[in-house]
């Protein structure tokens, strides 16, 4: 979920998954949940952490497989670096099968 404004919109959306719980009947496990903050005001992120139960991720998180940074420009190095080292490791490991091109 994306919130434009957080400080007003995490009362409101504590309020929606309160709601959703009580008509589905699950429940949202804030142990695990957490929140990432895309602002450079310790002030404002001190505040919305005080208001949110999740755990608050500091530098980067997890989300669709993509890690997704603070920084723009850590993008490239969190996700194509480790991604481009896996395909070549991939592709090494195929160079020691005894096998044709057409078999690979």
């Amino acid at each position: 979920v994306y919130l434009e404004n957080p400080i007003v919109s995490a009362q409101n959306l504590l309020k929606l998954i309160s709601n959703f719980s009580k008509v589905s009947g699950y429940k949202i496990n804030v142990q695990k949940s957490q929140a990432f903050l895309y602002t450079n005001n310790r002030q404002t992120e001190s505040q919305i952490m005080s208001e949110l139960p999740f755990t608050i991720a500091s530098k980067r998180i997890k989300y669709l497989g993509i890690q997704l940074t603070r920084d723009v420009k850590d993008l490239f190095k969190e996700n194509y670096k480790p991604l481009l080292k896996e395909i070549r490791e991939d592709t090494n490991k195929l160079k020691n099968i005894p096998c044709s091109w057409v078999g690979r």
